[in-house]
């Protein structure tokens, strides 16, 4: 078993749709199931929405969890543009897992993003030129490595490839196009923790099946294929300027799209009362139109400024609302935080990756509910397929 965890739940799902690539069978948990058959098992944190101390604490539980369960490998599934806590995570990590060194390598090629001489760039734009400088919880603000992972103490070397490395530390590998990702892969050992992004963990599965792939498996749970019919719920809570294009195009062609209500954003006492008029909104919506797209209007969230976290609450409270009433069966949600939030508040805790609709777009059925959700990082687009108005 290889065993995975995600300091966010959409990259959690990314890395679940690789594995399908591969045959594997996959599991995507918010705890440690120790009685799991996957091939991967894959544990989702929020651990990049909490405080450094708190991270540190859940990837030490989580690591001497995984340990016990002996696994082939475990990675660790970091943002790849280097936001969270990653070297306090590591760190703490190392020790557990009897490692001197860990590997992380970030950088994704295939997607524009490349670490060259010391710096990260996006489609060869420095990366805190990019929409990246407007996150709410980790503007970046530099493109050198260091200054992005606020090194503050801890001992980081940045290598290219064909480089020797240190026998112990955090090594962070320079990559400018997939075969340094496979090169890179190829240097991971038993004394050495993986970590980094899709494109890494795609290269070191790439070089464990060396072109032979397993047996192709019968998923832990069917589910049926996606059908653009069924009643859908979009929920769209990324601040990335495309993302709210996307939005704003279907609601100015007059599309299913219903904005948080300002007295929703405004209010401090929130129960499910709250959100009864807004689910009977949103589900009008889905049976009118077979879908419906729930948001955050820029303009509202500007007028009344309100946390992220508790925005995303709000959001979790509506999504909740409208699948108890049972009609949605397809739940598609972006980014990660925001997904997080809604599997908390609706009291999912374990699914089976099925489907990889696209670039980090994965589908996933939920154990013991007639829902299947879709997940995708926030800076990553939909399939036309799927965002079809």
């Amino acid at each position: 078993m290889i065993a995975v965890i995600a300091d966010d739940f959409s990259g959690a799902a990314e890395l679940g749709g690789i594995g399908l690539r591969y045959h594997l069978s996959v599991e995507v948990n918010t705890t440690v199931n120790p009685r799991t058959q996957a091939d991967v098992l894959i544990i989702a944190t929020d651990a990049r929405s909490l405080s450094k101390q708190e991270a540190v604490l859940v990837m030490q539980k989580l690591m001497q969890q995984l340990v016990a369960l002996q696994p082939e490998m475990i990675f660790k599934k970091t943002d790849s543009v280097l936001r969270g806590h990653i070297l306090a995570e590591l760190a703490a990590q190392l020790p557990i897992a009897q490692c001197e060194k860990a590997v992380l390598v970030p950088a994704n090629p295939t997607l524009g993003r490349t670490i060259q001489n010391g710096r990260y760039f996006l489609h060869g734009q420095p990366v805190h030129e990019t929409s990246f400088s407007e996150d709410p919880d980790f503007a970046i603000t530099s493109s050198v490595i260091e200054d992005m992972l606020q090194v503050n103490g801890h001992t980081v070397h940045i290598k290219k490839v064909h480089e020797t490395l240190p026998a112990e530390g955090i090594i962070v590998g320079e990559a400018t196009a997939t075969q340094d990702l496979q090169a890179w892969a190829a240097r991971i050992d038993q004394q050495t923790l993986a970590a980094g992004a899709a494109g890494f963990f795609e290269a070191i599965l790439d070089t464990r099946f060396a072109g032979k792939l397993p047996a192709k498996k019968a998923g832990l749970i069917q589910a049926t294929p996606y059908d653009s019919t069924a009643p859908s719920l979009f929920v769209c809570g990324s601040t990335f300027s495309n993302s709210r294009h996307q939005v704003q195009k279907v609601n100015a062609a007059g599309g299913p799209v219903s904005y948080m209500p300002g007295d929703i954003m405004q209010s401090d006492l929130m129960g499910r009362y709250s959100y009864i008029k807004w689910g009977d909104e949103v589900t009008n919506l889905v049976k009118k139109y077979g879908k419906a797209v729930v948001a955050i209007h820029p303009d509202a969230s500007r007028e009344w400024p309100v946390q992220p976290v508790l925005l995303r609450q709000k959001m979790a409270g509506l999504v909740n609302e409208v699948l108890q009433r049972g009609l949605v069966k397809e739940l598609f949600i972006e980014g990660g935080a925001t997904a997080w939030s809604v599997v908390n508040a609706s009291g999912l805790t374990q699914f089976f990756p099925v489907e990889e609709t696209g670039a980090g777009v994965v589908r996933m059925c939920t154990h013991g509910a007639a829902l299947c959700v879709t997940v995708k990082p926030g800076s990553y687009p939909w399939p036309a397929a799927m965002w079809k108005f």
